[in-house]
């Protein structure tokens, strides 16, 4: 009898102390948010860490140099770029020049986090987008530096390109979503020699790249050339920034 009441106060105590351990979970908000940069000075302007910058910049760097479309005239390279936008490589070749690189956030922020960053803003705007994650772009910023500063396969980041639309505007994309909108890139020296079709190629290959696996690789420039700097506007909680 007393071995049978000992147990009943063991499990007692020990469902007890399970329950007390058992606090309400806190509450938690995705973050999926892309940004397009010309420079690398341009995303720390928008409170991103400058790490996280220049290793997307030499991210982009390298998948440029992996992935750019060649051709053997400047002509070719200009008609499917922008005139005068081609560079000459030591081969005689052209290439387009790099000209920035998206940088895509995927993750979550915490509610403690978010009121942490909303100390940080003045009070105007601490106090616009009420007790979760919404409002300005300058706590959105505040967050996911935060969230990229603490994980580093967080975000990925791939090459962008200047080019002329169908309007005849200039803008500035990826060559996977040039190819999405019909580009096939046929005058270039990998979709002329090459064994497969480049732009099967380009939808497979120029798929975001971990900027923490990229960044390992090496041989393709430092952070201090990066944060130099090297060319609009980035931004969406939620979409894109162009």
């Amino acid at each position: 009898m007393k071995r049978s009441k000992y147990v009943q106060l063991s499990l007692a105590a020990s469902v007890a102390m399970a329950i007390s351990g058992c606090g309400v979970a806190e509450k938690t908000y995705p973050v999926q948010k892309k940004y397009n940069f010309q420079s690398v000075q341009q995303c720390a302007d928008e409170k991103l860490p400058v790490d996280v910058c220049s290793d997307a910049y030499m991210a982009a760097m390298a998948e440029h140099r992996r992935l750019a479309p060649v051709y053997d005239n400047q002509a070719d390279c200009d008609a499917d770029f922008v005139a005068n936008w081609c560079q000459q490589d030591s081969a005689g070749k052209f290439i387009p020049k790099l000209g920035g690189f998206e940088l895509s956030a995927d993750g979550e922020v915490t509610q403690s986090q978010v009121d942490a960053a909303k100390a940080q803003l003045p009070t105007s705007e601490a106090n616009s987008g009420g007790s979760g994650f919404s409002g300005t772009s300058l706590l959105t910023g505040l967050l996911i530096g935060n969230m990229l500063s603490n994980n580093r396969n967080s975000y990925n980041s791939q090459p962008v390109y200047r080019y002329r639309d169908d309007r005849g505007s200039y803008s500035s994309s990826t060559l996977g979503q040039r190819i999405a909108k019909g580009s096939t890139f046929t005058k270039s020296n990998q979709a002329r020699y090459g064994s497969s079709n480049y732009a099967d190629s380009i939808r497979s290959a120029s798929k975001p790249v971990s900027v923490a696996s990229s960044t390992s690789r090496g041989g393709f420039g430092s952070k201090a050339s990066a944060r130099s700097g090297w060319g609009g506007s980035g931004k969406s909680f939620g979409g894109s920034s162009s």
